[in-house]
């Protein structure tokens, strides 16, 4: 399994609007796609942070989806789109006992 990770910078005023859009387009867009195993969304009131934790069964899969489909994602979120304030990638590695 890859995580991707992502951390954004939301106002507080916005979290929710954010949220909403967010599960509609992107959630709901990367379904689509083979290898989207979830989504899970941190937030960090202190900071006024998203973190936005994607599981992709393997980094092919996520990888593979056309740059013009994640465009075209971006382009639906409108006014709430916001920065990405760093990004990681992370490989889960499972271990037998």
């Amino acid at each position: 399994m890859v995580i991707e990770w992502l951390q954004l910078k939301v106002p507080q005023e916005k979290w929710e609007a954010f949220l909403k859009r967010d599960e509609e387009v992107w959630t709901q867009g990367l379904q689509q796609y083979p290898g989207f195993i979830g989504k899970e969304t941190w937030i960090d009131p202190q900071k006024e942070e998203i973190v936005l934790v994607i599981r992709w069964e393997t980094r092919q899969q996520w990888k593979s989806i056309p740059q013009e489909e994640i465009d075209a994602l971006d382009q639906r979120m409108g006014d709430l789109r916001m920065p990405i304030v760093k990004s990681y990638e992370y490989q889960v590695r499972k271990f037998l006992h």
